[in-house]
């Protein structure tokens, strides 16, 4: 036992002689940086200017803005873009393919058309398309569509759609364009379901029932029509009297199944891309489209439902762009409010006065400077950078705060215990300990922040964390220079300012006794103040059952946000993303949802030459689309080449291939053709999902196909849809957040500790910061139903680190009042409740707003009630150790928390003698310390 003892005294002996080394190490940095800014204050200040000043014009003049686009958020050396590249390699170009063949959503008119309904009383006379009106006015609609002009302003020509649509046989790809054909019309009254699962006429065109008529159309059993002339309104009366799909009515020999009811139809006009020029056209024609059926179009008969394949991206941008001006609102609200707070403190004397002006300035500098460095190199900016200056800002908002803080705190401290009415400042004493009480901190949160998103920029396989993580840890170290120089030479003129008893404001001279005065009014509120907190430090056991009521609350809030944040789903597309005023998108997107069961193909590609006569083979390729079809997530389409092509006939035909292929296997066979024989090098074949959700089973269900080719007997096979490079980014982007805030909490530990050897203050930070950013996670995921998506993404990455320097110097500096930090938690706040005063649409910037105010109060609570209470538990128990100890043995307990040592400020005053000279030592006992301090 006590051999064990002597083993931990040891250890406690190293730990407060390295802890002092290091203390002494900070102390030293203090002194000679603080000579060096009294000295050429306003030549670092002139420098630091000067150089931010001409970066902001850089950026002014060469900035370059790229557009920023779901694309960004793909894996490039993933495992889907890499099956993409395959892809492309064997089949070669897929613009001008069918949408079922292609890599990518390239651009196109999507159109679901639907009755209008005159009541609130929906039948299914009034939703039934099957309407000869409703077809012809379809057909009017498609014609004005195809008339639709744009200008080509390079060769000077107007294009309409037949110029830039897909071909195919000299004919442009209208999916779904049976409902056009004459075909459809004559057979409209009387239609059959599709014998091999599909409509075709003559003229080639085509549709699937189940992308034509939508999942709910409903069948009827009918005798066969007497003549062609049947009336349509008989099958209508009649159709009420039967059931659709489960009719347990014994059906007649005579009678044959018929489509005889469709609520919906659909049309997709494809567009080629296939150069860029061409693909830019395209977009134009399908935006003025898209303008054309929002505004324009009018009728009486149908309500259309457009989308386009820029729709959702262009509304969501616009209206950020023109919500964009509440943000920066709210931000201007922020300064307006902390410039107050900053400045209210103290007195005409001792106030901070245009310090926190100095502070907006050094935010703004830091930006132009960053900025203007990226300009300079030529990196293209992205929309989601502008977070970074929220960010950023919030960040240097926080340390501005802090200094002002210790800056009132030390000189309040100085003037209270001088021993003269007119107490005389030597800045060379109190800068080292402004200094000493908050530049290692924001070196700490620094270093913390530069390093994670350094090393995340470069391990994460994700395109968007390169530009954002590398900007933002040049942001947060350009930030830190400004500071350090800008910003303290600021204050280093702020000192002087007071040394010489200069007005806060106009700088007018100050009497002598002025602060003698201006405490004699505040001294009856500090008799008031100082009772209130003499009761607040009374120890009882009341208090340290509140204490440890509040800690046991921390731990279980811990716990409840873990949960709740690995609960939180995935999403790529949800009703809630689109203003409300795109009504007919909206509109678009929940039709998908309701009324059809198909999303995008799942293509099985074979790479290389194998026997498909093999029976094996064959076999191996049809029980991979029965496990496909077998998943929740996927429907029973199933699209095999085998079923129609015959393959000897294929491989020793002496036909022009183009004749030994039929059209449904077109562009799915790769043949290359020898002398007597041809030989397959590549196929494809296909399943289907049947939602476009995005969520965590439609990632798992992407995960089984990759599952199910791995096992399969085909050698090399592999599974790719359009949407795979979305399903995985989204999968990462999940998994990405959780090892960011995994990483923080690492290397806040680590850096914390050896910077300030404090083992107990390192395990207070990464809890707290545990609780702040999983805690956030939880209630924006049960306040705000938060999914990880494309949308909220770029913010999800940025907003754990929003307290990082709050967190860091509150528990080093746990003694002193809360009001350097509460004053920028709350005009956050007040300046976010603000912004609810605006109709405020735009997804991204609600999740902004929200998680700003959950963060806050949070990390409010936190730092004035939780943190405290820890501080308190611990001091008792440092008391209740050391009852049996002097004094001395006090500062040496083991079971103190440590802290960085403020150094000892001498203070002469200069009128006096040596002798008369004053000494404030101003080494922290924390044992001797009541830690639960009050707000």
């Amino acid at each position: 036992m006590d051999s064990s003892m002597k083993q931990t005294n040891r250890c406690q002996i190293r730990m407060n002689s390295t802890r002092q080394i290091a203390n002494l190490q900070w102390i030293k940095f203090a002194n000679i940086y603080s000579k060096l800014l009294i000295r050429f204050s306003w030549s670092i200040l002139s420098i630091g200017l000067l150089i931010t000043a001409g970066l902001t014009a850089c950026f002014c003049l060469l900035v370059e803005v790229r557009q920023f686009g779901q694309q960004d958020f793909f894996m490039p050396k993933g495992l889907t873009m890499t099956n993409a590249r395959r892809i492309k390699m064997l089949f070669g170009n897929d613009t001008e393919l069918r949408m079922h063949q292609q890599l990518n959503l390239y651009p196109g008119l999507d159109i679901i058309i639907k009755r209008k309904v005159n009541n609130n009383e929906r039948s299914d006379n009034q939703t039934n398309m099957l309407d000869n009106r409703t077809v012809e006015e379809i057909k009017m609609l498609d014609q004005q569509l195809q008339s639709i002009l744009i200008t080509d302003t390079k060769n000077n020509v107007e294009l309409n759609y037949s110029s830039l649509c897909t071909k195919m046989n000299y004919a442009c790809i209208i999916d779904g364009n049976y409902v056009l054909s004459e075909k459809f019309r004559d057979h409209m009254i009387h239609l059959h379901p599709p014998k091999h699962g599909y409509y075709m006429d003559d003229s080639g065109a085509n549709g699937v029932p189940g992308f034509m008529f939508g999942k709910n159309y409903g069948y009827a059993d009918r005798a066969p029509p007497a003549s062609d002339d049947s009336d349509y309104v008989d099958v209508e009366e009649e159709a009420q009297q039967h059931e659709l799909e489960n009719s347990s009515k014994i059906v007649s020999p005579t009678t044959e199944r018929i489509i005889a009811y469709v609520p919906l139809f659909r049309l997709r006009y494809s567009l080629s891309s296939s150069t860029p020029e061409i693909r830019k056209l395209a977009i134009d024609w399908e935006r003025k489209a898209l303008s054309y059926l929002n505004g324009e179009y009018k009728s009486k008969l149908i309500d259309v439902f457009p989308s386009t394949s820029t729709a959702i991206s262009d509304a969501i941008s616009k209206t950020a762009h023109e919500e964009g001006i509440y943000i920066t609102f709210m931000f201007l609200i922020f300064f307006v409010l902390l410039c107050i707070f900053l400045s209210i403190q103290g007195n005409s004397y001792t106030s901070v006065g245009y310090l926190p002006l100095c502070g907006i300035i050094s935010i703004c500098l830091s930006t132009g400077a960053t900025f203007g460095l990226l300009s300079v190199f030529r990196i293209k900016i992205i929309e989601p950078m502008a977070l970074l200056i929220f960010i950023v800002a919030i960040i240097d908002a926080m340390r501005c705060s802090i200094v002002c803080g210790e800056y009132h705190r030390i000189i309040i401290e100085h003037m209270d215990t001088s021993p003269d009415e007119s107490p005389e400042i030597d800045i060379e004493k109190l800068l080292p300990s402004i200094i000493t009480s908050t530049h290692p901190y924001f070196i700490a949160s620094t270093l913390i922040i530069s390093f994670v998103y350094l090393l995340f920029s470069i391990f994460s396989p994700m395109s968007l964390t390169m530009p954002i993580c590398l900007t933002l840890a040049l942001y947060i170290f350009i930030n830190y220079i400004v500071h350090s120089t800008f910003f303290t030479s600021c204050l280093v003129i702020t000192l002087k300012r007071v040394s010489s008893r200069r007005h806060c404001l106009c700088c007018c001279r100050l009497p002598k006794d002025n602060y003698t005065k201006q405490n004699r009014k505040s001294k009856s509120l500090n008799v008031f103040r100082n009772q209130i907190y003499s009761l607040l430090k009374i120890d009882s056991m009341w208090k340290k059952l509140f204490a440890s009521i509040f800690c046991l609350l921390l731990v279980v809030f811990i716990i409840l946000s873990l949960w709740f944040g690995l609960s939180i789903d995935t999403s790529l597309f949800e009703d809630k993303y689109l203003p409300r005023e795109f009504y007919s998108l909206r509109s678009h997107m929940q039709s998908q949802v309701d009324d059809f069961e198909m999303g995008p193909v799942i293509m099985f590609t074979i790479p290389e030459a194998i026997d498909y006569n093999n029976a094996y083979t064959q076999e191996a390729m049809r029980n991979l689309l029965e496990q496909c079809v077998s998943e929740t997530r996927t429907n029973t389409f199933k699209l095999l080449w085998l079923t129609n092509e015959n393959i000897t006939y294929i491989t020793t035909g002496r036909e022009n291939l183009t004749f030994r292929i039929t059209p449904f296997s077109k562009n799915d066979l790769i043949v290359s053709e020898g002398e007597n024989f041809s030989t397959i090098q590549a196929s494809r074949f296909y399943c289907q999902y049947k939602s476009i959700k995005g969520d965590r089973e439609d990632i798992r269900t992407m995960n089984a196909m990759y599952t199910y080719a791995k096992q399969s007997l085909i050698p090399s096979i592999f599974p790719y849809s359009l949407l795979f490079p979305s399903y995985e980014s989204l999968g990462q982007l999940r998994i990405d957040i959780c090892v960011l805030i995994l990483a923080l909490i690492l290397c806040c530990f680590i850096i914390t500790f050896i910077a300030f050897i404090s083992l107990k203050n390192s395990l207070l930070i990464v809890a707290h910061f545990l609780a702040l950013s999983a805690g956030t996670l939880m209630c924006l995921y049960l306040f705000q139903n938060l999914t990880y998506n494309f949308v909220a993404g770029p913010w999800l990455y940025l907003v754990p680190i929003l307290y990082v320097d709050t967190l860091i110097h509150v528990c080093y500096s746990r003694t002193d009042s809360k009001w350097k930090y509460n004053r920028v938690i709350l005009s956050l706040l007040i300046s976010a409740f603000v912004l609810y005063l605006f109709p405020i649409e735009t997804y991204a910037f609600q999740i902004i707003c929200r998680s700003i105010i959950y963060q806050s109060i949070i990390c409010f609570v936190l730092i004035n009630f939780i943190l405290p209470s820890w501080f308190y538990l611990f001091q008792s128990n440092n008391n209740n150790n050391n009852n049996n100890n002097d004094d001395n043995n006090d500062n040496n307990s083991e079971d103190q928390i440590d802290t960085v040592v403020s150094p000892t400020m001498t203070i002469v005053v200069s009128n006096n003698s040596l002798k008369s000279g004053m000494e404030i030592n101003n080494h922290i006992d924390e044992s001797n310390i009541n830690i639960n301090d009050p707000i």
